[in-house]
């Protein structure tokens, strides 16, 4: 008992000792940091999903919530960023009707400044993510570029290690083969390829089925110096030849008992493409055996082995800007975009280029940001002929009065589509998105409304005439269509194809295709986390129903 008092006064002297310090530093007021603070208003929603789970504009849909009757004169509820009528409010439930522009994703209510989200809900349309498409988890790292090949598979180059987990234990280091369906390959042996540090940036198909790939990357496999450049075979290994070398110093034995290494030692097993740039090139073609590359590139180099030993190489080194073309040898191409004279390539651009088109006739259209070209004036586009020369006839006019980022060409509508931050184009008002006849003149009856927050990045036209673009915009005119929008063929915003949600991260190209079924369909690839709330790893195909 005694204890039990002495502890009660121990506790009282030291809780005045406590209450008697504090009063003594609060001379000083310091308000209360939650104060002025907006109450709760009580509303949640269930995680149940809503009913019905998906529906199309016009449909209507009830969520289950609690703490909404109260404040039903003042809710407004937003489908994805599109707002949607409310068209009964309960103790318990909302119902709202799918807005006409509506796209799948959260929705969220919004009473005065406060926000309460709600579960997904998926749109119904003619888009959608196509499911037969088997990528699995996809890639580990960014898809620079995928080719259609002559074996109807799709060969994909950038800077990953697996693809649906393939690779494990023998990383695919930049370059991987998938089925038309997006099943891996497993045929295909890279040896590692590009590296731990390398990548590849591009790859051009030869009519034998080899390739040519190109990337920041000293070398393929097992084999080291290269310049940027490699060309493999069909099942993925480096093409390699024996050149003859000069035999570093050695003293041979005879009495020794030990092979006789002098002819061994003057030959050197070597990339059978001898040739390259100092830095990668952006992109690269094959048109009748000739490898044209672009990029931001200032130097050819080749290996002169008859000065060389195996350890000891002696390398030629040529000036080039910009455009460069060698041989399937790796060859320098002096007859395409070089002043012989002078013995260097010819100026270039004197800015960079972001993007190009081969055309079948060998003709080479530029995009990207520069004045001049070639020393002759350029509105950021340009063509060049058959001999890398600028092609005059092109009828680009000014061309664009900002960057270019992206080009491309369908074949079928034989038009041009380009994208990038640009409002003009050769006079015409534009807003980062415009069709281009085959001369490089605007086309007419074609016109897109503003990208808002951002701006347009690639854009491809489909043998139909309907536009997919993506970029970095939040909006499209009034709309909310986060990183990617359908345009009908005239630019106008095709509704029943806009129900998809969000794309997030950065889109570096699309191919029209087909689906398991045989529906039009677009493989869009680069740095993609998710697309339509669902991870895709950097590639999906999007299905565009009829």
């Amino acid at each position: 008992m005694t204890v039990s008092l002495r502890n009660k006064i121990m506790f009282i002297t030291l809780a005045a000792g406590l209450v008697a310090g504090c009063q003594k530093d609060n001379d000083k007021f310091f308000p209360d940091p939650y104060a002025g603070g907006k109450p709760q208003l009580g509303v949640k929603f269930s995680e149940a999903l809503p009913s019905p789970v998906s529906g199309g504009p016009g449909e209507k849909i009830t969520y289950k919530v609690k703490g909404l009757l109260a404040y039903k004169d003042s809710i407004h509820f937003f489908q994805n960023g599109e707002e949607a009528v409310i068209s009964n409010v309960t103790d318990s439930t909302l119902t709202i009707t799918v807005p006409a522009s509506a796209s799948s994703g959260t929705g969220w209510i919004a009473i005065g400044a406060q926000v309460f989200p709600a579960p997904l809900f998926r749109v119904n349309g003619k888009a959608k993510l196509d499911n037969t498409f088997k990528s699995g988890s996809g890639t580990d790292g960014i898809i620079y570029q995928i080719i259609p090949t002559s074996d109807n598979r799709f060969l994909l180059t950038g800077d990953f290690r697996l693809y649906n987990s393939n690779g494990q234990g023998n990383w695919l280091n930049g370059i991987a083969k998938i089925e038309k369906h997006g099943q891996y390959v497993a045929d295909m042996s890279t040896d590692s390829a590009a590296g731990r540090y390398g990548s590849i940036y591009s790859a051009a198909e030869m009519q034998d089925g080899r390739f040519i790939v190109a990337g920041p990357f000293n070398s393929y496999g097992y084999k080291k110096g290269l310049f940027n450049f490699a060309r493999i075979n069909i099942s993925g290994k480096i093409d390699t030849t024996v050149q003859t070398v000069i035999p570093e110093e050695y003293n041979y034995d005879p009495d020794a008992g030990l092979p006789d290494m002098t002819e061994a030692l003057s030959k050197d097993t070597v990339s059978s493409f001898n040739g390259g740039t100092s830095s990668s090139p952006s992109r690269i073609f094959e048109h009748n055996g000739r490898v044209i590359a672009f990029g931001s590139m200032s130097l050819y180099q080749q290996v002169y082995y008859k000065s060389s030993t195996r350890n000891a190489k002696v390398t030629d080194i040529r000036k080039i800007h910009t455009v460069i073309a060698m041989d399937l040898e790796g060859n320098l191409d002096s007859t395409y975009h070089y002043d012989l004279t002078n013995h260097e390539g010819l100026p270039g651009a004197d800015g960079y280029v972001s993007d190009a088109v081969l055309m079948d006739d060998g003709k080479l259209v530029l995009a990207g940001k520069y004045l001049r070209f070639d020393g002759v004036a350029a509105g950021n586009i340009i063509r060049l002929d058959a001999n890398g020369q600028v092609d005059n006839t092109f009828k680009a006019g000014a061309g664009a009065n900002g960057d270019i980022h992206s080009i491309t060409f369908n074949k079928t509508t034989r038009k041009f589509l380009i994208t990038g931050k640009f409002t003009s184009f050769n006079g015409q008002a534009c807003n980062g998105v415009l069709l281009l006849n085959e001369d490089g003149s605007p086309a007419t009856n074609f016109q897109t409304e503003v990208f808002v927050n951002g701006y347009p990045s690639n854009a491809l036209q489909l043998k139909s005439g309907m536009v997919v673009i993506t970029g970095s915009f939040e909006k499209y005119g009034t709309r909310s269509k986060r990183g990617l929008v359908i345009l009908n063929a005239d630019g106008s915003y095709a509704t029943a194809y806009n129900n998809t949600g969000d794309l997030n991260g950065g889109v570096l190209g699309m191919l029209e295709t087909t689906s398991a079924e045989g529906e039009t369909a677009v493989l869009i690839y680069g740095f993609i986390p998710s697309f339509d709330n669902t991870t895709v790893g950097n590639l999906f195909r999007l299905v565009l129903a009829k």
